[in-house]
């Protein structure tokens, strides 16, 4: 018993030691910066491409709590495109890549990355960075909006458990990508996959047990008007923690990869 506590201990501060305590909460108050930019982003996007969003915003409506789900279906929904909408989706463009480029930096310190790079130099590649999973994530939700396999998903997705198995693989995905892209080296796609299976599984925890916890909790007895910011920096802090024990977990992975590549190299 204590061997394994002292293990767990081992990993926790090794853990801390790439990914500073500060760093989920820094996440998480970006993710609350970019989500509505992000979606405004979206939603002018696929008005150009005439791409029906009622599938996502089914989702969204069945996943997100109803006071914020109300709100993002809302941006979504506004699709006029004009010069108001254009200089949103360069300023949502530029806050996105805020929070990529927070990943970015964590993903330096994760990897031993020690890279001298100018002050362009890291605006360029987290606007690069920025607009590849921006074009990822659209492509996603064209593909779900769009030809025989909308159809498909819509039929597969009124079934609940069904529903679920759908929406974790989509979450895999889209960590998986995430761990692939930011890091500015290579990383094995088994290793990002594996990664991104384990925070995704943890997502659903959280949101089961979210939705558990919220049914008994009285938040608006404690903050009152403010119950609802809360609730939100709780989940949003959690959900950041997670996406980086899953970039952790992908570290480690390919660390053990590059180190039996070594040894096969030797032998």
């Amino acid at each position: 018993m204590k061997a394994l506590y002292e293990k767990c201990v081992d990993i926790y501060d090794d853990y801390r030691s790439v990914v500073p305590p500060y760093a989920a909460a820094a996440l998480s108050f970006y993710l609350i910066l970019i989500l509505i930019p992000a979606f405004s982003l979206v939603a002018v996007v696929t008005s150009l491409f005439n791409i029906n969003m009622d599938i996502i915003e089914k989702i969204i409506s069945q996943v997100i709590m109803p006071q914020y789900s109300s709100m993002l279906i809302d941006v979504l929904e506004s699709k006029s495109v004009n010069t108001v909408a254009l200089i949103t989706m360069i300023v949502s463009v530029y806050t996105v890549s805020r929070g990529v480029g927070n990943i970015y930096e964590v993903s330096k310190n994760m990897y031993h990355q020690d890279i001298e790079e100018s002050i362009i130099g890291y605006y360029i590649y987290t606007f690069k960075i920025t607009i590849f999973i921006l074009l990822i994530f659209i492509g996603i939700i064209a593909v779900l909006a769009l030809g025989p396999l909308a159809y498909i998903f819509d039929f597969l997705y009124r079934f609940f458990g069904i529903r679920h198995i759908i929406l974790y693989f989509l979450l895999v995905f889209c960590l998986m990508s995430i761990y692939l892209i930011v890091p500015r080296i290579r990383i094995h796609y088994s290793d990002a996959f594996q990664g991104a299976l384990v925070a995704s599984a943890l997502m659903l925890v959280l949101y089961y047990g979210l939705n558990i916890y919220f049914r008994f909790a009285d938040f608006e007895s404690v903050y009152g008007p403010l119950a609802f910011i809360v609730m939100i920096l709780f989940v949003f802090d959690w959900a950041a923690e997670i996406f980086y024990i899953g970039m952790y977990i992908t570290n480690i992975l390919h660390l053990r990869r590059i180190e039996d590549e070594k040894r096969t190299c030797r032998d």
